[in-house]
């Protein structure tokens, strides 16, 4: 799969970094730091957005309250303001979004916000505990 010209400006300056990462189409790849999977999504006609997530950071059970976690995923994202935790399903993404100068301003932040993005994972796991399948974080 080939990136799109402003992913693969992302690719060639976080070569440099020892994050192992991969394509997984014209406008993702996957960077995988610590055994978690992050995705890193960049549009082509976009050059000055990105977005950066930690799919399935947590699961439910089947016996999980919503309500209790509705105000936890809340709880996270006024506690770590960038953090955007969405529900799907059984699962919860984790996400941050950014508008940057370009490339190297965008890949200059990935470290930071892969952080941020572990943050607001360890949020939530003290509010909910592990999950269903939990991850290392």
């Amino acid at each position: 799969m080939q990136p799109n010209p402003q992913l693969e400006s992302y690719l060639q300056l976080l070569d440099k970094s020892n994050l192992s990462i991969e394509v997984v189409d014209r406008h993702a790849a996957k960077i995988t730091s610590d055994a978690l999977e992050f995705i890193l999504v960049v549009a082509e006609e976009e050059a000055a957005f990105f977005q950066l997530m930690l799919p399935n950071a947590w699961q439910a059970s089947a016996g999980t309250e919503r309500g209790a976690l509705l105000d936890a995923t809340n709880d996270v994202m006024n506690t770590i303001k960038a953090a955007k935790l969405v529900i799907i399903g059984e699962s919860v993404h984790v996400s941050v979004e950014q508008f940057v100068s370009g490339p190297e301003q965008g890949a200059a932040l990935i470290p930071g916000l892969m952080e941020l993005l572990r943050g607001a994972v360890a949020e939530l796991h003290e509010r909910l505990g592990m999950g269903e399948a939990p991850r290392l974080h």
